[in-house]
């Protein structure tokens, strides 16, 4: 089985997360063949049709499904690559070890509008 590695120079300096549209992702990554990925994803489906087969479990997707996959999960993508949109979010678990371990990041609730805001310093 195939296993995809996080690139963490991909975008030419070495970052432990990335963000971006599915038309930035290679053209296997929607792979109908059983692989896994060493990073954790979220997926936001803004228009999809088909499923995932997750760990042996079938899932099915539509428009505006978020899909959470931790690294190490078998799966294989049943969707029509051609009628697919929407954006990820992937990442490693170094990433959430550091980034709510930094000392510089400062939550913030506003009590006034109910929200909750992060901020850091980079």
């Amino acid at each position: 089985m195939k296993t995809v590695k996080f690139n963490k120079t991909q975008c030419g300096v070495e970052l432990l997360m990335n963000v971006g549209n599915f038309s930035d992702l290679p053209d296997d990554y929607f792979s109908d063949e059983i692989h896994n990925t060493d990073f954790f994803e979220i997926l936001f489906f803004k228009r999809t049709k088909g499923q995932i087969i997750l760990n042996q479990n079938i899932i099915e997707l539509e428009d505006y499904s978020v899909v959470f996959i931790s690294p190490f999960q078998k799966r294989q993508w049943k969707v029509q690559k051609d009628n697919i949109e929407g954006q990820f979010l992937i990442f490693q678990e170094d990433f959430l070890n550091e980034f709510f371990s930094d000392k510089l990041l400062i939550a913030y609730k506003n009590s006034d509008q109910n929200s909750n805001l992060l901020i850091f310093h980079i």
